[in-house]
């Protein structure tokens, strides 16, 4: 089974400037990117509010370097599945007033809904207790709303991404080998999408939509033509995927009957009938004789 939270933390890391321009342009513009962005993990473990429910979830801190010389820190909240969690609103409080108490910086938070339950959305939290009042509001994004169209138009390579996570619940119910061959050739085809942000994409895309080894040889052998361009282009890996994985499975099949072709030419030198090795090989006496 997938590991969508390690899949979405990755990408979001691997196209983090892309990330931002696509959720937060007004922040993008502000943003020094000469200055690369530092992944905040340990501070994070050390803030990171204990959850009550057993809902997947996935959390990324990230600190970036404004123009003007500040400092800005990005919290990601990834909601992967579950049952609705009453407790989310308050931990992305708790998330805001330790960063701001602990290491007093600003904060952009977003939630990424990328789970299938319509109705939770949550965007806010509310506590009112004897005339002591707050309101914590924050961004989110649910994959599940967006449209398909908007999407493949956009010119944001992340948008790729979301559009592969609207796809994967799609794929649910439909066809999925459909959805990644359709998500595999817009990725190879398309001429917006800079080559460098080809493979992190394509290990995304390739993870996120898993499929049966049938469907898997299926859609190789429908989007070969494209991979061997794109690899001539820019030698393309394919490491960390489905893809390889079959290329090398093949691999090891042509070279395991080539060898097999190796004995059976060795016996019929050593004068061993053309019926003990066609046994012995597994050939047909067709092949054998040829080799002869």
């Amino acid at each position: 089974m997938a590991d969508y939270d390690r899949l979405w933390k990755e990408i979001i890391t691997e196209l983090f400037e892309e990330f931002l321009l696509f959720f937060s342009p007004d922040l993008y513009e502000q943003v020094d990117f000469s200055t690369s962005p530092i992944s905040l993990e340990q501070e994070l473990h050390k803030i990171s509010p204990k959850a009550k429910s057993k809902n997947r979830r996935s959390d990324k801190l990230i600190n970036v370097r404004l123009k003007n010389g500040e400092e800005q820190w990005v919290l990601v909240h990834i909601e992967i599945q579950g049952t609705s969690d009453e407790d989310f609103p308050k931990r992305m409080f708790q998330y805001f007033y330790r960063v701001l108490d602990r290491y007093d910086q600003q904060l952009y938070t977003i939630a990424l809904y990328t789970d299938e339950r319509e109705a939770f959305k949550p965007n806010c939290y509310d506590y009112s207790f004897f005339g002591t009042t707050l309101i914590y509001t924050f961004n989110t994004y649910k994959i599940l709303e967006q449209e398909e169209e908007e999407l493949l138009h956009s010119h944001n390579p992340f948008a790729l991404a979301v559009l592969a996570g609207l796809y994967m619940l799609k794929s649910r119910k439909q066809d999925q080998k459909y959805y990644k061959a359709k998500l595999f050739k817009l990725l190879l085809t398309d001429k917006k999408i800079p080559k460098g942000k080809i493979r992190p994409l394509l290990i995304f895309i390739d993870h996120l939509i898993e499929l049966p080894e049938k469907d898997t040889e299926q859609l190789v052998q429908e989007i070969s033509p494209l991979i061997e361009k794109e690899d001539k282009g820019m030698g393309l890996s394919l490491d960390d995927t489905s893809i390889a994985q079959y290329y090398k499975k093949i691999g090891m099949e042509k070279g395991r009957k080539e060898g097999i072709k190796e004995t059976a030419q060795r016996m019929l030198k050593e004068g061993i009938s053309i019926e003990i090795v066609v046994k012995v090989t597994g050939l047909t006496e067709e092949e054998i004789k040829k080799l002869n």
